[in-house]
């Protein structure tokens, strides 16, 4: 019986720590925290991210680079990321969530009773971490967007 409970603790302990690398993820982009090395504490060095338009990006030097280009069009932004379904198996997770992610444009002053200040996306996103020195890392992530609201007029195509 020990054995067991040992067993289900340490899963409980993984997915509570995949699930804070995914919140730190989410969180650097809400707070705009798009440093290179801060993205390296919860990517691996070869971390691949597959925005929902298809195009990719390698590495938390690509990845931080893009998303900071990218996020300077907003305002502000907030994803909501559900409760994720981990699955794990050794030293690799794989995982589904559901997000919502709301993005204010530039200028909208955070008013969304203005549907041109703003869009909004549901999506499914997709991970794939791995433990690497006792730390669990996202080494792939995508979010197929399933839904989109709001205004699209300052959508631009990014990396």
């Amino acid at each position: 019986m020990d054995q067991i409970n040992q067993a289900q603790i340490a899963e409980l302990i993984d997915k509570s720590d995949i699930t804070s690398v995914l919140n730190s993820y989410f969180r650097a982009l809400d707070e705009k925290n798009c440093d290179a090395e801060h993205f390296a504490t919860f990517l691996t060095t070869d971390a691949r991210m597959t925005r929902p338009n298809g195009a990719s990006l390698v590495g938390p030097e690509e990845i931080s680079a893009s998303h900071r280009q990218s996020f300077a069009r907003f305002e502000g932004t907030q994803h909501f990321l559900t409760t994720p379904d981990v699955s794990i198996e050794g030293d690799t997770a794989a995982v589904r969530a559901n997000l919502i992610a709301m993005h204010m444009w530039q200028g909208s002053h955070t008013n969304a009773n203005d549907i041109e200040n703003f869009f909004v996306a549901g999506g499914v996103v997709s991970a794939r971490l791995i433990r690497t020195d006792g730390h669990w890392k996202i080494s792939q992530l995508s979010n197929a967007v399933v839904w989109r609201g709001g205004s699209f007029k300052n959508v631009m195509q990014t990396k």
